[in-house]
């Protein structure tokens, strides 16, 4: 189906553009949700007038967006995970586990994609963490993991090579490949701000992950 789209959906279109959507993404998702609308003769004299409400929008959102990160950021976020007699975590923190520790703190709506971890965390330590609320606008936030039952504590340090050379003991549980289940610990606030943060519910599904959930 050609569409026009109203709204930008991040992944797919940006507001104005004309593109061409599988049938069930548009009827399913994009046009109940009126951010696209059928390429009609009707719709396309429409286009400038679309691009420029776009535009103001773009600005009172990056505006918005630039308040909530000056609050967030340097942020500290401490995570509780179980950790090894190795000193490896069972399992790892992930963007998601960010994500839902962060969504705690403030009403920002994140999910994992607003959270540019690259690759997941499986050894503690602090970890310097951006954190993506608007197109270019991020903040960067200290996201803390320490072993169960030690936020807000000194984490003693793990001798690596004592531990390496001391054999397993009979008891020794293997690591679990499950997540770690993780806890809030994060010290300082992230900021609060409804009207400002309520804008950024995350990125949209694009037009690939709406086609896997309907099959």
């Amino acid at each position: 189906m050609r569409v026009i789209f109203l709204e930008d959906v991040p992944g797919t279109a940006d507001a104005g553009e004309i593109r061409e959507v599988k049938n069930g993404f548009a009827r399913n998702y994009l046009l109940p949700r009126n951010l696209a609308a059928p390429a009609t003769p009707g719709q396309l004299q429409r286009v400038a007038m679309i691009l420029k409400e776009a535009d103001k929008k773009r600005l009172h959102l990056a505006d918005a967006a630039k308040d909530v990160a000056l609050a967030m950021e340097g942020q500290r976020l401490t995570v509780e995970a179980r950790v090894g007699p190795s000193g490896r975590l069972f399992g790892a923190v992930t963007g998601r586990h960010i994500a839902d520790e962060l969504n705690k703190l403030t009403t920002a709506g994140l999910d994992h994609r607003n959270i540019l971890l690259g690759a997941a965390i499986h050894a503690p330590g602090e970890y310097t963490v951006p954190v993506r609320l608007y197109r270019d606008v991020t903040a960067q936030i200290t996201v803390s993991v320490v072993p169960e039952g030690y936020a807000g504590q000194e984490v003693p340090a793990i001798d690596s090579e004592e531990e390496a050379s001391s054999p397993p003991t009979a008891g020794s549980a293997a690591p679990s490949t499950e997540e770690s289940t993780t806890q809030s610990g994060g010290q300082g606030s992230a900021p609060s701000d409804t009207t400002a943060s309520n804008q950024y519910q995350g990125i949209v599904p694009s037009e690939g992950d709406t086609e896997k959930e309907q099959n």
